[in-house]
């Protein structure tokens, strides 16, 4: 048994791997600026992330803008300074660093290596996310790279599609083949921890998804119904769709990514099937309302 401070803690990825940890025996401290942590802390604070911190046997930052939309000098401080702040926190501490795929890009026409470094495109979240996991990786610190996670509570690929589809505007450029890097949110969990009580992962980063990439149209088909517009049209109209102007870009990507390394040396392997997967984000999303009960 540890003591564990996750960061981001009541968001969407850190409340679930507090959840895993405090099954598995372990003392969380919850660190957020929002919800009813047990200790608050806004991560671009110097001072009260190390007042945050203290106690803590390890840490997993967690905490991050997660948006198409904001400003670069937002993502900036709250992204790459933020994980500046809990490095320095840390101390040397053991910490796991949640970046993303995204931090690659999305202008790719092959497989990237597990090693490509990241790809500065002028995207606020991809940029700073790209930053953060270079930061990451030079303080020794573990980074694990998330492909897409969806499971319940998913904002970005659950709530917001099911919103805006029983407002009759989702909508995707045509024909609808940029290709999804799936995780289910509780096989990322199960990576994040490995990489925690795994010493030879400080330093490394793992890209974790479930290896078996589906297009969009595919993807958001099981969620409802799925229209398509030309491309040029559908960023014309974007922001009338409430879709900030990087959200196409977030649903066309070309290729996917390996993820060997975490199999490899953490031992991880993906558990949750797509179907099943599905079958309990659906059933989460009609106890939330957001789907009907029939």
């Amino acid at each position: 048994m540890q003591t564990v401070a996750i960061t981001g803690a009541s968001g969407f990825i850190g409340a679930a791997v507090a959840r895993r940890l405090r099954a598995d025996g372990d003392q969380v401290i919850a660190v957020d600026r929002a919800g009813d942590p047990d200790r608050r802390a806004d991560v671009t604070d110097p001072a009260s992330t190390v007042a945050a911190l203290a106690g803590a046997d390890a840490i997993v930052h967690a905490a991050a803008i997660v948006s198409e939309r904001g400003r670069m000098r937002d993502h900036v401080a709250a992204n790459t300074r933020g994980t500046r702040n809990v490095l320095d926190a840390a101390g040397g501490r053991p910490t796991v660093v949640i970046a993303s795929v995204a931090g690659w890009g999305y202008e790719f026409a092959r497989d990237l290596p597990e090693d490509a470094p990241p790809r500065p495109c002028g995207i606020p979240y991809v940029d700073t996310k790209g930053a953060t996991e270079t930061l990451a990786l030079r303080r020794g610190a573990t980074v694990i790279r998330p492909g897409d996670v969806y499971g319940p509570g998913s904002r970005q690929w659950v709530v917001r599609p099911l919103e805006m589809m029983r407002r009759n505007g989702f909508f995707l450029p045509a024909p609808g083949d940029g290709l999804m890097t799936l995780i289910y949110l509780d096989d990322l969990v199960d990576a994040i921890v490995r990489a925690l009580r795994e010493p030879n992962a400080a330093g490394r980063a793992y890209t974790v998804w479930d290896g078996e990439p589906i297009t969009a149209r595919e993807y958001f088909s099981l969620l409802g119904p799925v229209r398509t517009l030309p491309a040029p049209l559908l960023k014309v109209a974007a922001r009338a769709f409430g879709m900030g102007p990087a959200a196409l870009t977030f649903v066309s990507r070309r290729a996917a990514y390996p993820n060997t390394r975490a199999r490899e040396e953490l031992g991880w392997e993906p558990r949750t099937s797509l179907p099943e997967g599905m079958t309990r984000t659906l059933e989460w999303a009609r106890t939330a309302g957001l789907l009907d009960r029939t």
